[in-house]
């Protein structure tokens, strides 16, 4: 098996990026700020950036693009559990595809838009199975999919597809390319 490079730290199941949002925030330290930038008096005056901090792993978000307090939050949450996606991998690695994968995983075909709340769960699961074997190749056989199909689900996330083409780079292998 592969070994994670260091920015990767072992979780136990289940995976934080595949728990329910709402269990997930409740696990987090939610700390108010005032965002930065252009905006004016409004976003000077009221703190309507959210930094989310997950107690378990220390692993942190944010958000202030929004001028809600609420939407913020919600983005924040999102970008939580795509960076809880990328830098946690489950220990022990997993030994079938989840039931979420299975659903979603028709005919040898993954379907999942960019912006779904099911893309960390589905990042995280393909990103655990390509450590675990070592290979995109294999883990695409063990999830019951094509390699072409499990490189476009990683490209939807472009810290994904670099964090495995740094894999196969030290394993002698070239990158793999995004052709969405």
């Amino acid at each position: 098996p592969a070994v994670a490079p260091p920015s990767c730290q072992p979780v136990a199941a289940p995976h934080p990026a595949t728990i329910a949002p709402e269990e997930l925030q409740k696990e987090c330290d939610v700390r108010h700020t005032r965002g930065s930038g252009p905006g004016g008096q409004h976003r000077n005056k009221v703190s309507t950036a959210v930094v989310l901090t997950h107690r378990p792993t220390q692993v942190s978000a944010s958000a202030s693009e929004e001028r809600s307090q609420a939407r913020n939050a919600a983005n924040a949450l999102q970008r939580l559990r795509l960076r809880l996606a990328l830098d946690m991998r489950t220990d022990p690695p997993p030994t079938a595809p989840s039931g979420l994968w299975r659903r979603r995983a028709k005919g040898g075909k993954m379907s999942v838009s960019d912006t779904h709340a099911d893309l960390p769960a589905l990042l995280a699961e393909a990103l655990d199975w390509v450590w675990a074997i070592g290979d995109v190749k294999g883990a695409s056989a063990a999830l019951g999919v094509s390699s072409s199909q499990l490189v476009r689900l990683l490209a939807k996330e472009a810290a994904a597809l670099e964090r495995v083409n740094r894999l196969r780079a030290s394993k002698g292998l070239g990158p793999l390319r995004n052709n969405r």
